[in-house]
């Protein structure tokens, strides 16, 4: 029998059209609630066998893999030498595989070739220089030598002098100023005998009295001399000779002294002319330093092969580098890299190691490589070197990042080798006989530990463990499981542990820590124009319960004396719009902080982890409680025990109890329960 829905408008639509066939009706009701209970059934399932893995004990290889670039164990960087910058005039294809002495880059060698030329002039000049310094010396040394000679000479005579008039000249003038009073004296006796005959000759009658008046003028003439002569000599023996012994005695002194001066003059002009001759041969060495700089920048910009090898371009590891390209044109630093012509003898892979693997890397350890282009080869290598501190070019990306750069040597040869290509690393770190793993996607937290969840039957449950090496696929159980055991291999998200922003305190840690007062509440009864009509449920609304009471599972409210007390700014006994605001603000920072949990239940303190109660009721130290530690944890709580998680009220005010052996979604977890 063929039926087809009636025509758009025909009768009373779909109901009438089905009230005319019973039996057609009857399986669509019964279709429909078919649908309805496969879709509100309970959702207790069937698990296929590979939503489980059978835990198996066997050997278990701990590695780590990661992704690297092959490059030359050793190789020699081709840099360019030329002081500032350079333009790169020509440049050998990359790629291209050299001779040693061939020609690899070639630079703008002009403004090299001027600085030259100059330097040149500078040294010719500077060379000049020092030949002029070193003849002004030479004639100074002449000059200093005859002013010398001449001041030596002149202390000499003066000596001469001195021991002339010391042993001959002052003796002869004694002798003959001694001589003439001896003269004086004689010719005084002569003239008084003369003149003592004339005398008597004259009383006689036998002279003229004119003859005896002039031998008495001839005795006052010699008296006079006497006297002359005796004063000479005591003039020469108290005073001249003093005198002449002194003068020569200065005249020593003095060309002594002018030798002296003599020899500190010639010693400063010496001096002055031997440091110009230095500072002119430290010019001249300037220069010539200079020249040969210039003249090796000359020859710098031609760059050819110290060995032979393979060309490769030089291309910087940081991308927020400002060095260009090196190509035909670009403008190139001093002791920039350009050329790459490694030794293809031996080869390296460098990978970077994330910071949750570096502590298992250490040199020694074997390696596997495989190159991206030729997956189907692998080649033996061994870690040589671990970076002792993070790649700082990584964590421009990602600051958070911290990897830690490895190198691979290779110990197989490798044919038709390509430095550059894409290669990928698996380090051995260690191989555990006979040991328990699980694929690692089993592996959970549950309530601050590790677990894994464990069929029993038709159901699932979680059963802690504790975890050591893995690998890229499994981890080991080293306690918590048995051989043959099925785990989960997709556990069910804990919501009460999960935290996705990574933090260091659980949530229980952070209730029993916080020492901070919690912000009031806000009393909804003073509203001014917000206030509800009549004033209805204010008082409720204001202290969170009828009677003024606390709201369940509220630390309590406050009364409008209160409320504006704290928000009345301005005293006028209403809370105006910017008062109102103060006080949805610290509403707000209060249910924030946790001060509320769901549907009104207390958050507050009276968590704790399981370190917390190992910590404050293991006794002896063994890990465990037992029943003795069990009692004074509940008589600590009033018989309660510590809340694990939110308390949720059921009905009639009481408590909801969660699945024994399941994740709590509500209810008090006993010590009991399945560990923290």
């Amino acid at each position: 029998m063929t039926t087809s829905p009636p025509p758009a408008g025909a009768g009373n639509g779909l109901l009438g059209w089905l009230k005319r066939r019973p039996l057609l009706s009857l399986l669509v009701v019964a279709g429909m609630a078919l649908g309805l209970f496969l879709l509100l059934r309970p959702a207790s399932r069937k698990t296929s066998a590979t939503e489980f893995y059978e835990v198996k004990r066997g050997d278990f290889t701990v590695t780590v893999v990661e992704g690297g670039t092959l490059a030359a164990v050793s190789e020699i960087s081709i840099r360019n030498e030329v002081e500032g910058t350079a333009r790169i005039i020509w440049i050998v294809p990359e790629g291209t595989y050299v001779k040693k002495g061939d020609l690899l880059v070639e630079l703008d060698s002009a403004q090299a070739q001027d600085q030259v030329n100059q330097q040149q002039i500078a040294y010719e000049k500077a060379k000049f220089a020092v030949e002029q310094a070193q003849a002004q010396l030479e004639i100074q040394k002449s000059a200093t030598n005859s002013d010398y000679l001449a001041a030596v000479l002149k202390v000499k005579f003066a000596k001469i002098d001195r021991e002339k008039y010391e042993q001959g000249q002052r003796l002869v003038d004694l002798i003959e100023a001694s001589n003439r009073v001896v003269q004086a004296e004689a010719q005084l006796a002569v003239n008084l005998d003369t003149y003592r005959n004339s005398t008597n000759l004259a009383a006689k009658g036998y002279e003229t009295k004119q003859k005896a008046a002039s031998d008495w003028l001839a005795v006052l003439n010699s008296l006079n001399a006497l006297t002359v002569a005796t004063n000479t000599l005591w003039l020469l023996q108290n005073f001249d000779s003093v005198k002449s012994r002194e003068k020569y005695e200065a005249d020593v002194r003095q060309a002594e002294e002018e030798l002296e001066r003599v020899v500190n003059q010639n010693r400063r002009k010496m001096a002055q002319y031997e440091a110009d001759l230095a500072t002119q041969l430290n010019t001249l060495a300037l220069n010539e330093e200079k020249l040969k700089r210039d003249r090796k920048n000359l020859e710098a910009t031609r760059i050819v092969a110290p060995q032979d090898g393979l060309v490769v371009y030089q291309v910087s590891e940081n991308r927020f580098s400002s060095e260009s390209l090196i190509e035909g044109g670009a403008v190139v630093r001093n002791r920039q890299e350009l050329i790459k012509l490694p030794d293809l003898s031996r080869m390296k892979v460098t990978v970077k190691i994330h910071e949750s693997h570096v502590n298992m890397i250490r040199p020694g350890l074997p390696a596997y490589v495989m190159l991206d282009s030729a997956p189907d080869q692998r080649y033996r290598g061994v870690v040589e070197r671990v970076a002792p501190l993070p790649d700082t070019q990584s964590r421009w990306g990602n600051p958070n990042l911290k990897v830690y750069n490895t190198e691979i040597f290779l110990t197989d040869t490798i044919p038709n080798v390509k430095p550059g290509v894409s290669a990928r690393a698996e380090i051995i770190v260690t191989n555990i006989a006979n040991t328990l793993s699980v694929p690692i996607q089993a592996v959970t937290s549950y309530r601050g530990t590790q677990a894994v969840y464990v069929a029993k039957g038709g159901r699932f449950e979680p059963k802690p463990v504790e975890i050591g090496l893995y690998n890229t696929k499994f981890i080991e159980i080293t306690r918590g499981l048995n051989e043959g055991e099925r785990v989960l291999l997709s556990p069910p998200f804990d919501t009460q542990e999960k935290d996705l922003e990574r933090g260091v305190l659980a949530d229980a840690e952070k209730a029993t820590l916080s020492t901070n007062v919690p912000p009031p509440r806000a009393d909804l009864s003073v509203r001014g124009p917000d206030r509800p009509p009549n004033g209805e449920g204010a008082e409720t609304v204001a202290a969170g319960g009828p009677n003024g009471a606390a709201g369940p599972g509220r630390r309590g409210g406050f009364n409008p004396e209160e409320m504006l007390k704290q928000f009345d700014r301005n005293s006028d006994g209403q809370l105006d719009e910017t008062e109102r605001e103060a006080m949805r603000t610290a509403m707000a920072a209060r249910f924030a902080q946790g001060g509320f949990g769901p549907s009104g239940t207390n958050a507050g303190p009276g968590r704790l982890s399981r370190e917390e109660m190992l910590r404050q009721f293991d006794k002896n130290g063994d890990g465990e409680l037992d029943e003795e530690e069990r009692a004074a944890l509940r008589a600590r709580f009033g018989g309660r025990g510590p809340r694990g998680g939110g308390e949720r009220s059921g009905p009639e005010g009481e408590a909801g109890g969660g699945r024994a052996g399941a994740p709590e979604e509500g209810g008090r977890r006993s010590p009991e329960a399945p560990p923290r």
